[in-house]
């Protein structure tokens, strides 16, 4: 009887834990790729400029491709859940 009332409690909420694990991993993609790209673009700057300037403008650079490419990939998973066919009321 417990178990019977808690799966019903579930599945109410799941939408909305289904939400949040899409901002958790929008979250994740988004630090993961700005870090990558950080590092990417200061290992690279690091090996080809002397400059101060040109290495923070190239890791930079690298911080920004990665931060779009994850809002690229975040807009598409969020784009993707807005298009669900919802539940037809008569």
């Amino acid at each position: 009887m417990a178990s019977e009332q808690n799966t019903s409690s579930d599945t109410k909420l799941g939408s909305h834990y289904y939400i949040d694990e899409k901002w958790d991993a929008a979250l994740d993609s988004t630090l993961r790729k700005v870090v990558y790209g950080s590092l990417a673009g200061g290992i690279t700057a690091m090996v080809l400029f002397r400059s101060g300037s040109t290495r923070a403008a190239l890791t930079a650079f690298g911080a920004g491709f990665g931060a779009g490419s994850a809002y690229y990939e975040n807009q598409a998973m969020f784009q993707k859940a807005l298009q669900m066919p919802s539940p037809r009321q008569s």
